[in-house]
């Protein structure tokens, strides 16, 4: 019986950086900026396009990505966020982002920056609880827009 693929190296003394560059070869790993935005378990499909001579040439299903700023109640701003049309759909089933984050297991959102900003909603809705200092915006926040005072303009 011969060992194939992964189970062949774990017997072989490898470096762990060669190991670890073969099981994600081999398992399909999900793209590394799926990591910097929510993707919600989408990843990129492939298979065949299949003409009507029934021609078959390989193509790829990318996740359809969109950047969108969303408000998080938690920290009272936007947050620029990376994230697939199906999270999307989620969060407006979950009645906002903080939900979203709160009540999805981090399986789901397959994300460590959405696993990221799971704890610092976490976080800062204990401190607000609690009445205690809130955390500072993330990297992704964008401030809530102070509004101008216009002087009027002297015909």
């Amino acid at each position: 019986r011969a060992m194939l693929g992964a189970q062949f190296l774990r017997r072989m003394v490898v470096p762990s950086e060669v190991m670890g560059m073969f099981e994600r070869a081999t398992r399909g790993q999900r793209p590394v900026r799926a990591d910097k935005g929510i993707w919600g378990g989408k990843r990129i499909g492939h298979g065949n396009q299949v003409s009507w001579a029934d021609n078959k040439t390989r193509r790829t299903w990318r996740p359809n990505v969109q950047t969108k700023r969303l408000w998080s109640d938690s920290f009272q701003s936007m947050l620029k966020l990376q994230i697939t049309t199906y999270v999307l759909k989620n969060i407006d089933k979950a009645g906002g982002l903080d939900n979203y984050l709160i009540n999805t297991s981090e399986a789901k959102m397959d994300s460590a920056m959405a696993s990221d900003l799971k704890k610092l909603v976490i976080e800062q809705r204990r401190r607000i609880a609690a009445g205690e200092q809130l955390l500072p915006l993330p990297k992704i926040a964008r401030p809530p827009r102070a509004k101008q005072e216009y002087e009027p303009v002297a015909p």
